[in-house]
């Protein structure tokens, strides 16, 4: 065991000093700084670093020390520094401090990027200058590792060229902003080439300011370069400029505020190679989906967005500074016109602001301008983004199998139509298969297992079907691309059948949860819980099938705001036309509050007598002592004397014996106290009541003697077995002391002395 725990020891001691040299530095980095960036290159051995870093043609020695790189750092001029980097987990990015306490950060260049491959031309005038612009555009969008091809571009004076790596780059920069606040015509290049110099006026769209440019050949390399004038012109310059735009300073996000189409189509380009990377609400800001169904925007934006951005990768490579960028021109920018559809960009008002998108035109016929286009190659093909991935790659299989799969029928590929049908057919088996997982628990539940199969199917297993296949048809007709109006019928079709699903069971849920709430009420002393119950699952019901119209309202657009808006005005007719139906209501809301009778309960509700079967909103049930059910409407209920036979405690009985005229006052007043004291200690007898005994008149057939007491009877069975029982001994003890009973007729007569 101990020799065990040795070798396990000595090997994780082995794989931590092979983890201390895991850490690679070796490659590209894009290294940033309060004042500037460089791209440093690292090459590593074991724990020894050496690199060099550029535009400054500086060297970098170094050593590893777990995540740690120390080095030293001495340019072309002789400047040295000293440099701590610390290494992030993912390893694609450092961060670290100069000896002076400057933070520098740095990331990982990725060399197959497109932007690594911009090409420069500096052999005439014009191929300088967009050489330089294309650069430059590309290093204010983060790729700093062309920032030595952009100033090579550069012609900088001999006390330029004294100036540290920052100044001059802070003053190429400088020169950028300016011509950034430009429109560039290729045709202010009158002249391809010339023989020294070349000179250029740039003007600011819809302002007066004018920006002289002027280029330089070099005699040996015969390339043209840009003449960098003082600093002094360049701040006079980019204030006029900014002056006459109502701006005091360069703000490198204010595109994303699309205030004009160069910013709408910067931002586009700019935001669409970040997608993964919090871009893409930035490229659907640039869309107009006023015409795309708001229900597909998450699936259909980002295709929409590869659509448009393969055709501008197709038509020319963009420089941002030929796109209009007067904030004050409201006429639409056509960048790009085609027979079948042209790419245009239009001023809408968004939450009271005025923006630059793609027009609804454009992303409505860009699919068709694609597919025009598609056969154009490219030198660098266009960004997937992931989202549409499936799709494509669903497209590419089909066009493998063969070309034919990918002609149109009308609106849609035959392919998109062939697993359209597919899905359509799966979700239908997923449909026919969860019938018996529905069935299987329904089966087993307590309240339903006694259910038969043909109840269950009708209430629950019918409703998932069509649920289940509704959301297979929707999420896989998602995947296919299906054009704007083919899939806005399927969406429409789908979300009906999924409200009609979930209404449909919700409905009947309420059956099975009132159920078990009405068997913990009665579990509960609560009289009133099983009325509130009824009434709370009819309130239930009819908020289901309202909020189920609304959505299908809304599905549909149907405008039910303006109906809903009218019931304030049209509230007097419709409280007029539905006066009983809302008497009725609040008949219902007066049987909760004052609590006249429970489930159950035995009343009487004028001349009707019988039991309270069901409460609902609208009438109250009671089954009547002939076994039918009588309905009546919840504010006659609440207008007539409730007389509730179920509350009380005990039940009276009144009777009468009738004694033979010859009785003598002595019998009488005997039997008067016996029966008297044999109601007061009889059990059954509530003595805490009033009892009366005696006799209450003379007749001509006999004397009539009464009795009026209660019993401790609460049902009707009770009362008869107890009221048979008392009377039948009183009626001996009348027999045991000699008094002869006589029958009378009951009809009335007249008294003695008529």
């Amino acid at each position: 065991m101990n020799l065990l725990i040795k070798v396990l020891l000595i090997w994780l001691f082995f794989i931590s000093m092979l983890s201390s040299f895991e850490v690679s530095w070796e490659g590209k980095w894009q290294v940033n700084w309060r004042d500037g960036a460089y791209i440093l290159s690292l090459n590593q051995e074991g724990s020894d670093v050496n690199g060099t870093f550029e535009p400054s043609h500086g060297i970098l020695r170094g050593e590893i020390q777990d995540n740690t790189l120390k080095a030293r750092t001495i340019t072309a001029l002789g400047v040295t520094n000293e440099l701590i980097f610390t290494i992030s987990e993912d390893k694609k990015s450092f961060f670290g401090n100069t000896k002076y306490g400057e933070w520098v950060t740095g990331i990982r260049v990725d060399d197959k990027r497109k932007s690594n491959t911009v090409e420069v031309d500096q052999y005439s005038p014009l191929k300088a200058f967009y050489s330089f612009l294309a650069l430059g555009n590309a290093v204010r969008a983060g790729n700093y590792d062309l920032l030595v091809k952009a100033m090579n571009i550069i012609y900088f004076s001999e006390d330029q060229n004294k100036l540290k790596h920052s100044a001059k780059l802070a003053l190429v920069s400088k020169l950028f902003d300016i011509i950034d606040e430009t429109l560039v015509d290729k045709l202010d290049f009158f002249k391809e080439n010339a023989d020294e110099s070349h000179m250029i006026l740039l003007q600011q769209l819809g302002t007066d300011v004018r920006v002289p440019l002027t280029f330089i050949q070099d005699h040996v390399s015969e390339k043209w370069m840009i003449k960098l004038p003082d600093e002094t012109s360049l701040e006079a310059t980019l204030k006029a400029l900014l002056t006459a735009r109502g701006k005091y300073e360069i703000d490198g996000q204010s595109n994303l505020l699309l205030s004009t189409p160069r910013d709408t189509i910067r931002t586009f380009y700019e935001q669409y190679d970040r997608w993964e990377e919090g871009g893409k609400k930035y490229v659907i800001s640039t869309l107009n989906l006023s015409e795309v169904d708001p229900a597909i925007h998450a699936w259909q934006a980002p295709l929409l967005a590869y659509y448009l951005k393969s055709v501008l990768d197709r038509i020319s490579y963009i420089v941002f500074q030929e796109i209009p960028n007067d904030p004050k021109s409201k006429k639409d920018y056509v960048h790009f016109y085609h027979p079948k559809a042209n790419i245009v960009l239009r001023p809408y008002t968004v939450e009271g602001k005025t923006i630059w998108q793609f027009s609804s035109e454009t992303l409505r016929t860009i699919d068709e301008l694609y597919n025009e286009i598609e056969s154009v190659k490219m030198k660098f093909p266009t960004k997937e983004i992931k989202e549409n991935n499936l799709y494509f790659q669903l497209k590419g299989t089909a066009k493998h199998i063969s070309p034919w799969l990918l002609q149109k029928i009308y609106y849609s590929e035959i392919w998109q139509i062939i697993l359209l049908s597919i899905i359509v057919l799966i979700a239908l088996g997923i449909g026919w298969l969860i019938r018996y997982a529905v069935l299987y628990f329904f089966k087993r539940f307590y309240i339903t297992k006694r259910w038969t199969v043909e109840q269950i199917t009708l209430q629950y297993i019918r409703p998932v079907q069509i649920g289940t296949f509704s959301l297979v048809l929707l999420n896989g007709a998602h995947q296919l691309g299906l054009p704007n109006i083919i899939f806005s019928i399927i969406k429409s079709f789908t979300h009906l059948l999924m409200v009609v699903s979930v209404t449909w069971i919700a409905y009947n849920l309420i059956t099975i949860l009132f159920a078990m709430m009405l068997i913990h009420a009665k579990r509960t002393s609560t009289n009133i819980d099983e009325i509130i119950i009824s009434l709370a699952g009819s309130i239930l019901r009819i908020l289901i099938i309202t909020l189920a119209i609304f959505t299908v309202a809304e599905i549909f657009n149907i405008p039910y705001q303006t109906v809903v808006a009218g019931l304030g005005i049209g509230g007097l007719a419709f409280a007029i036309a539905a006066k009983d139906t809302i008497a009725n209501f609040f008949g219902s809301a007066i049987i909760i509050a004052d609590r006249p009778f429970k489930t159950g309960d035995r009343i009487r509700i004028g001349s009707d007598i019988g039991f309270i079967t069901n409460v609902g909103i609208r009438s109250t049930k009671i089954r009547t002592i002939e076994d039918t059910i009588l309905t009546i409407p919840n504010n006659k209920v609440t207008q007539e004397m409730i007389d509730n036979y179920s509350e009380r405690n005990t039940m009276r009985i009144d009777t009468d014996f009738y004694f033979a005229l010859h009785t003598t006052k002595e019998v009488l007043d005997k039997i008067d106290i016996e029966l008297s004291t044999f109601l007061h200690e009889h059990k059954d007898v509530d003595n805490s009541q009033i009892i009366l005994t005696g006799v209450n008149d003379f007749t001509k057939r006999g004397i009539n003697f009464s009795l009026s007491f209660f019993i401790k009877a609460k049902t009707e069975m009770q009362y008869s077995d107890m009221r048979h029982r008392i009377v039948t001994e009183m009626g001996q003890m009348i027999r045991e002391n000699g008094i002869e009973m006589v029958m009378v007729n009951l009809e009335p007569i007249s008294e003695i002395g008529d």
